[in-house]
């Protein structure tokens, strides 16, 4: 099995945060709920526009989980 890059998995970590953070907010404040589905979509969504703008180490981390 491959090594996983640290400095890779902190930024996955920080994303699915981010995202888990946003859909508590949008549930709380804004009473929206979304299906399971969707915050998994968002954080693939997410990840790609992150590796556009530079995340390299989680470029190098998605292969992995795919």
């Amino acid at each position: 099995m491959a090594e996983v890059p640290k400095k890779g998995l902190r930024t996955l970590i920080l994303l699915v945060v981010w995202e888990i953070w946003k859909e508590r907010n949008q549930r709380i404040f804004e009473h929206k709920e979304s299906t399971t589905t969707y915050p998994l979509a968002k954080i693939k969504e997410e990840a790609r526009l992150w590796m556009l703008v530079g995340a390299k180490r989680l470029r190098e981390l998605l292969p992995l989980l795919v």
